[in-house]
């Protein structure tokens, strides 16, 4: 009996201490998605405790690729998806949650020239719904080093974010990981404002203000949130102390601080790991340096854990103050609100970002007059602030282009027909509206869908060198603005609809069809027109022009061979 209650007491304690080891993990809640795009199968990154998991839940399109594991680098950025087939983009589909703040992150790294390193030259670009991103672009071996890209956005009611790799002039697009991560509603983006146009960001730089000579970049599980903190440290920044008395204060101490508090989910929050140092100083400026070729606007945020006179480590106050402010909008900074809790007059002046003709940005931090106080400042990040593109293809016409990709098994189409760039099978007019399908020669099979004539912009199609079958719908007859109906080479069948033979100014061409008759007789070859090369894709040589090439190159022969008389 006795042994069994002490059982029951290391039972008890065991679970005791499960629960308490379970309590201090950090959640990863807000770790959405984490893909690494190359890998053959899912891992756990025991370092930093996140689960990745491959593509191929979110596309389709292109090759993965692994190349040898090095050291000094994450995991990831030794596999990429590579993308050869030529076409104008590929796309991912991460599925969203609506009216909620994302941050999204992208690694690119081409690998340091083995064989299955990404072939260079290589230029492209990288898109977000219907918003340019970035572009990218690697000469040589120099410029393989890894690139990060960070975008925070807004959902509104989206479901699903298309990130598409739009094809540049050389080289083929590749990917080494997308991660994507939930951040407090209504932090960085104020999205109850109703006074300007929406925005996204994209990051220039995050940093921990308070790092030591020794310090190297965190993220989760130090971030809940998974943004990387940067170290402030030279070259960037001088080295301290500065000659002004500026220093750095280490594993602070708060009064009435709980590290385990519950987030606001108003607001934006700087992690524990950021709060505890900081640079202390009465004059904290610093310069940055615009690193996008653009005019866009510039915003910051800084994270103050106490701003008051005369504060030392042992004084901080836990709840610290976070403070927004841009440069390039019709105002210099936006709700910069302070507070003194100290109930004295500090005349702080707002922190604000300047900028010059030559793109160097001056960071202000300090008062405007003595007694020269101390201003504790733990972290900072700018963003450039770009408005979010609307632009998208008229939704009538995509959902029946989404019908036609149904029925031609063209599902690995993804992202916006239209925009940035369209489809290479899809032209599109200044309105948005679809103006030509070139399917030719893209094996397709089973009959003509009958909702094309839905698409009531359309000037051209041309379905030829496929193997279509069934008969021609007498509804394309109503598309009034038809110019040219390319048909050739299919397996048609049935009657020609008079409609279609009697439209002023349609190109209708038809030969190849041998089940195609016009008034129960069957029909003699006509010409095939040609499609506008410049968007459409790699077509297939007509099987009359093979004849024709044929009959002219039989003519020439006979012409040198036979003498005159």
């Amino acid at each position: 009996m006795e042994k069994r209650g002490s059982y029951s007491l290391l039972l008890v304690f065991c679970i005791y201490m499960l629960t308490a080891i379970n309590a201090q993990q950090p959640n990863p809640r807000f770790l959405v998605l984490s893909i690494d795009c190359g890998a053959a199968s899912p891992y756990n990154d025991s370092t930093l405790g996140i689960e990745w998991q491959t593509d191929e839940n979110y596309i389709s399109t292109g090759t993965s690729v692994q190349m040898k594991e090095g050291t000094g680098l994450p995991k990831q950025l030794y596999s990429y998806r590579s993308f050869t087939s030529g076409r104008s983009k590929d796309c991912y589909t991460l599925k969203v949650n609506t009216d909620t703040i994302y941050l999204l992150r992208v690694r690119l790294f081409p690998g340091s020239g083995g064989s299955s390193s990404v072939a260079l030259p290589v230029d492209f670009s990288v898109s977000v719904n219907s918003n340019h991103w970035f572009s990218y672009s690697a000469v040589t071996g120099k410029d393989s080093s890894e690139v990060l890209q960070e975008s925070i956005f807004y959902s509104f009611q989206m479901e699903k974010v298309y990130l598409c790799l739009l094809k540049g002039k050389t080289g083929a697009p590749f990917i080494n990981s997308i991660e994507l991560r939930i951040l407090p509603k209504n932090s960085y983006l104020d999205t109850r404002s109703k006074q300007e146009p929406p925005h996204f960001l994209v990051l220039g730089d995050r940093l921990n203000m308070g790092a030591k000579s020794t310090d190297q970049p965190f993220r989760f599980p130090d971030d809940d949130f998974d943004r990387i903190w940067w170290p402030a440290l030279p070259p960037k920044f001088p080295p301290y102390p500065r000659a002004d008395g500026s220093s750095i204060f280490s594993n602070l101490t708060f009064s009435s601080y709980n590290p385990d508090s519950t987030y606001n989910f108003d607001d934006n929050w700087a992690p524990t790991k950021t709060l505890i140092d900081a640079w202390v100083g009465s004059d904290l400026s610093f310069n940055i340096t615009r690193e996008r070729n653009d005019t866009n606007r510039i915003v910051a945020t800084f994270y103050f854990m106490e701003i008051r006179p005369n504060v030392n480590a042992t004084e901080i106050y836990s709840d610290y103050e976070f403070i927004f402010g841009d440069i390039g909008g019709p105002d210099d900074y936006f709700y910069l609100y302070l507070f003194d809790r100290s109930d004295q007059s500090v005349d702080l002046e707002v922190p604000t970002i300047e900028e010059n003709a030559n793109g160097l940005i001056n960071v202000n931090v300090s008062f405007y007059t003595g007694p020269f106080p101390k201003i504790v400042l733990n972290g900072f990040e700018y963003y450039y602030l770009y408005e979010v593109d609307i632009n998208a293809t008229y939704s009538s016409d995509r959902d029946i282009l989404e019908s036609i990709k149904a029925s031609f098994d063209l599902g690995d189409w993804k992202g916006d027909p239209c925009f940035p760039v369209a489809w290479d099978w899809v032209t599109c007019d200044s309105g948005s509206r679809i103006q030509t399908l070139n399917l030719t020669g893209m094996e397709l099979s089973g009959p003509i869908p009958e909702n094309i004539s839905s698409l009531p912009e359309l000037t051209e199609i041309y379905l030829d060198n496929n193997n279509l079958s069934g008969i021609i719908p007498e509804s394309l007859a109503s598309l009034t603005k038809l110019t040219i109906l390319a048909l050739d080479n299919n397996q048609l069948t049935g009657d020609i609809p008079t409609q279609l033979l009697n439209m002023p100014g349609l190109k209708l061409t038809f030969s190849g069809n041998p089940g195609l008759t016009r008034g129960g007789t069957k029909v003699s070859a006509s010409p095939a027109p040609s499609p506008a090369a410049s968007s459409a894709p790699i077509r297939s040589s007509l099987k009359s022009d093979v004849l024709l090439y044929r009959t002219m190159l039989l003519l020439l022969t006979i012409w040198v061979l036979v003498p005159f008389r």
